[in-house]
């Protein structure tokens, strides 16, 4: 389901609803935005997607752009009195289906009179409306942005949601989670790690001894300060005077 359903005439205001749309998919994701050009695959039914979207969506907007009212068809007549009409049909659908619908006027278009619409659109010219100025259009967009949220309180929950999961989802990936809280000084997370040794920072330069087994469930001696005496850390099985690890060796004697 789409939240956010573009309307637009073809030769009025296909720019101002590809320039709407655009900005509504980046903040709320593609999937939330359907604009007919964008969101019809080829081969399609586009009848068939469009009756179905603009029934289940949450908002309409409908781009009125100077030529909206007037533009004509081959015979003259006013494509907006034609009831086989697809930018009429949609709005008409929209009404119908309960979904809130907001004009949105381009420029200095000037605001729709019922008088000059078809009955079944007549609710369109009481909707309150937004404009999209190029001079403007920072701040038009982000009205606009905020009006679809107003009509459709959901979608920011909806967003929010598919946030979180792509945010586990890298997690899950990368195999690494960040489970540190405030923290001073220097921190280092990590996963696997390779090219292990023993490193000697010396005066000037690091040493690397070599690789080799690291123990990691070994003592660990650490000494900070002054020491002038003896650090003895015995790890693993050592033989010290046919001892193994404080055991006796019983080959040939007790």
């Amino acid at each position: 389901m789409h939240g956010c359903f573009v309307n637009y005439r073809t030769g009025d205001g296909e720019q101002v609803a590809a320039l709407i749309g655009r900005e509504l998919s980046q903040r709320f994701g593609e999937e939330e935005v359907f604009r007919a050009s964008d969101s019809i695959p080829a081969g399609a039914d586009f009848e068939q997607r469009l009756r179905k979207a603009v029934r289940a969506c949450e908002v309409l907007l409908a781009i009125v752009g100077p030529r909206w009212l007037e533009k004509r068809e081959s015979d003259g007549l006013r494509a907006i009195d034609d009831p086989g009409d697809w930018t009429r049909w949609e709005i008409a659908a929209a009404f119908e289906a309960g979904v809130t619908v907001i004009p949105v006027l381009s420029e200095s278009t000037p605001r729709l009179r019922a008088a000059d619409l078809p009955d079944e659109l007549a609710p369109l010219a009481r909707c309150q409306y937004r404009r999209l100025r190029h001079r403007n259009s920072g701040t038009d967009l982000d009205e606009i942005a905020e009006a679809v949220l107003v009509a459709a309180p959901e979608l920011e929950e909806r967003v929010r949601a598919r946030e979180e999961e792509r945010a586990t989802q890298e997690r899950t990936a990368t195999g690494t989670g960040n489970t540190m809280g405030d923290v001073r000084g220097i921190a280092i997370q990590a996963r696997d790690y390779r090219n292990d040794g023993v490193v000697v920072n010396g005066e000037h330069a690091t040493t690397h001894t070599g690789t080799g087994d690291i123990n990691q469930n070994s003592t660990v001696n650490h000494v900070a300060g002054d020491h002038n005496s003896t650090v003895n850390n015995v790890s693993g099985d050592q033989r010290v005077r046919d001892q193994i690890s404080g055991r006796v060796d019983r080959r040939g004697r007790e």
